[in-house]
């Protein structure tokens, strides 16, 4: 009988030393668009150069299925604002399936909780370039998935930064979709919602790009900064609620991305009557024993005169025990 399982896994990165690191940066770098895509130097930086007193701390994880490495995800933790940033889940091509997605996400999520973050907030940066018209792939996939996993986007403009000073083609119109951590949202406040663009903006972007950008690039970088959130802010009125569009996972078709189907999966066979079998192989040779034994004394035979028949039994059966035994391993 046989059986067909996927194990999925899931394991921190905390130096880029660390076992899977490079394997899994590779598969992210192969991946991901141009425009929203990180430099992997400074990604490696970061993991490398994190200290407790930095207003972010990055969650890197290489992705494991059946043991293989197949991805890697990338999130930011702005710790004084108790908001997880979702940045990237890069899957090789062949598990880009709805159902891998859907697993890491929550064994990362169970990663947070369990390990005692504070969080009141997950959001997303999904991009809206030209309209919704020229939006990338990775973000026509995620797209998919935040509608299901309950993202909501906050119905306001919002604007991502640059990665960089180089990267000419990041920084564009984005919607900010977000998840409460502990109910569903209806809406935000105009405090919160600017409260979480700033963390994304000063917390995360600026602290990000300092140890890179040189004096005169870093204040031209600020100054988009300050640029940027102003504009957010005067978008808003005071006092205001913002609604959040509930995504009914109604997507054009000229923006399609297919992400179900199934992942190949392992098969393992099932011996659940080993255990019984080898305990019967194991007991059969004593009661044989006890058998001929009884016989023998009945016949008035002297058990002496058989000992080597007996003896040539008990060791052929145990050899049996061993060998079925070790055959059952190597399959």
């Amino acid at each position: 009988m046989e059986q067909l399982e996927n194990r999925y896994a899931i394991k921190r990165l905390l130096k880029s030393s660390d076992d899977g690191y490079l394997e899994a940066l590779k598969i992210y770098n192969e991946s991901t668009p141009i425009d929203i895509k990180t430099n992997t130097n400074e990604i490696t930086y970061w993991i490398d150069n994190y200290a407790p007193t930095t207003k972010f701390e990055p969650f890197l994880f290489v992705l494991y299925l059946d043991n293989k490495i197949i991805g890697f995800a990338m999130l930011g933790y702005l710790v004084n604002r108790r908001v997880i940033v979702y940045d990237y889940i890069a899957l090789k091509d062949q598990y880009r399936v709805n159902t891998a997605y859907f697993a890491y996400i929550s064994l990362i999520t169970n990663f947070i909780y369990m390990n005692g973050y504070k969080v009141d907030y997950f959001v997303v940066e999904i991009s809206n370039k030209n309209a919704g018209k020229d939006v990338d792939k990775e973000s026509r996939v995620f797209l998919k998935l935040l509608c299901l996993e309950g993202f909501c986007a906050i119905n306001t403009s919002y604007r991502t930064l640059p990665l960089g000073m180089d990267n000419y083609e990041s920084g564009f119109d984005a919607s900010l979709y977000i998840k409460k951590s502990s109910d569903s949202i209806s809406s935000v406040t105009r405090e919160t919602f600017l409260n979480i663009v700033k963390g994304i903006y000063f917390d995360y972007y600026e602290t990000w790009y300092t140890p890179f950008l040189k004096s005169v690039e870093m204040d031209s970088f600020r100054q988009n900064i300050d640029l940027c959130f102003k504009k957010i802010q005067d978008s808003v009125r005071e006092n205001s609620i913002l609604n959040v569009i509930i995504n009914e996972c109604l997507v054009s078709v000229s923006n399609h991305e297919r992400t179900d189907g199934s992942l190949p999966a392992q098969k393992r066979k099932l011996y659940k009557l080993i255990p019984a079998v080898i305990i019967v192989l194991l007991i059969a040779p004593i009661l044989v024993v006890f058998g001929y034994n009884w016989i023998l004394d009945k016949l008035q035979i002297p058990i002496s005169s058989v000992n080597s028949m007996i003896s040539g039994i008990f060791g052929a059966t145990m050899s049996f025990v061993i060998a079925y035994f070790l055959t059952i391993k190597r399959s």
